[in-house]
């Protein structure tokens, strides 16, 4: 499949939401007259010099009282929930895309070059390494025995978690244009689910890598390739026996593991879903958060202060929800009502710089979300909300309800 223009699509479709210039900063401010939960930090460390302005989504993992992480220039960590002091470090001395995933005692992560690295969780000592279709830019999947990857040429492949040998791969039509980014693919009995560019969800077969079923949430529609984009770039969600999948320019839709639709609606997004409360809640493009029942797919509310933020994927964290922005704000929603919780500056000083000879409004728009924002996905443990900002710096947060 030729990506033409991928890059040019994704910074288009990040720019399409409202602007803002100065006096923003003060407007996010005021919905802090709503708060009703303290947000604290409890430590702050610094483990690069972060993606800065590169669309990249990098992903923490925790396993007991451990953290890891990658800096896009290839460094690994180990760190101290506790206290986020260094357990060790590595470097793949290699640009990395996609990471961290990790299952017993092994760690994948994933190159810009398209290389598949296996690390050892316990030292980050390198396992064996093999090489990708193309680079990959969403954490592989894996359930001991395979690890399965979903590369950005729209292929699914799975690989031997013990040496690494490819055992099978997976193409699927692909449109000429789609938004930079893809789901992990999730791995439910003996199938390997994972949506596609195309706007399809598809089951594979575990340990063959047929196709047993496919389910369309979005059809392309309009006169430019723009309008016609129908990614499912978020990782399908699991329940018990159904499977919560959204689109872009689609929909949002319950489906069986035989790949039976329950329920669809509306709900254009770039992300997936998360549960709570017997609802689902979906980051729209255009920054509102919706909630859906789960079991009936009926909308029970919607947030719409926000809209316009670029945020981030939604994380439930207790009875909360959080999510980041591209001004490296945190917000916290209610999950009952969806109504403003709390939020929290995450960058330590005001966004702004003064260029001589600039406006003010060219000042502000030359810091907005280049590095001060948080397009890493936040992680919710025992001891809080892990946050992972564009400049390199991982924050544990305390949240205190009133």
């Amino acid at each position: 499949m030729i990506r033409k223009a991928l890059a040019a699509a994704s910074v288009s479709l990040l720019m399409s939401a409202c602007s803002v210039l100065p006096g923003a900063e003060e407007e996010a401010q005021s919905l802090a007259s709503v708060q009703k939960a303290d947000i604290s930090v409890e430590w702050r460390t610094r483990i690069g010099d972060g993606s800065g302005k590169q669309f990249t989504r990098l992903t923490m993992v925790v396993d007991g009282d451990t953290v890891f992480a990658v800096d896009p220039t290839g460094g690994i960590s180990a760190l101290s929930l506790a206290d986020g002091s260094v357990v060790w470090q590595r470097s793949l001395s290699e640009k990395v895309s996609a990471g961290v995933t990790l299952d017993g005692d092994r760690l994948y992560i994933a190159t810009r070059d398209g290389m598949l690295h296996s690390l050892n969780r316990l030292d980050g000592e390198r396992v064996w390494s093999s090489p990708l279709t193309s680079e990959s830019v969403a954490p592989a999947g894996s359930d001991g025995q395979q690890v399965y990857v979903h590369t950005v040429d729209g292929r699914v492949t799975a690989y031997l978690a013990e040496t690494g040998e490819q055992k099978w791969s997976y193409e699927a039509a692909m449109p000429v244009l789609s938004i930079r980014g893809s789901g992990s693919p999730t791995v439910i009995d003996e199938l390997v689910i994972t949506g596609f560019a195309n706007g399809k969800v598809t089951a594979l077969d575990r340990r063959l890598g047929i196709p047993r079923w496919e389910k369309r949430l979005a059809t392309p529609e309009g006169r430019s390739e723009l309008e016609r984009l129908v990614d499912v770039d978020g990782t399908v969600l699991v329940d018990e026996q159904l499977l919560y999948a959204a689109s872009y320019h689609g929909k949002i839709a319950a489906m069986t593991p035989r790949g039976e639709t329950r329920w669809e609606e509306d709900g254009s997004s770039y992300y997936s879903p998360v549960m709570g409360l017997g609802n689902l809640y979906l980051t729209l493009d255009d920054s509102r958060v919706r909630a859906y029942d789960m079991n009936s797919g009926s909308k029970v509310w919607l947030q719409d202060a926000l809209e316009g933020k670029n945020l981030g994927a939604l994380t439930r964290y207790n009875n909360f929800l959080a999510v980041t922005d591209t001004e490296g704000y945190l917000y916290l929603l209610n999950q009952v009502d969806g109504s403003l919780a709390g939020q929290r500056l995450l960058r330590p000083h005001a966004l702004h710089v003064s260029v001589p000879n600039q406006s003010e409004a060219t000042n502000w728009r030359r810091m907005r979300g280049k590095v001060f924002g948080a397009r890493n996905p936040l992680v919710a443990t025992d001891q809080g909300l892990l946050a992972y900002t564009n400049d390199g710096t991982i924050l544990l947060l305390s949240v205190t309800a009133d």
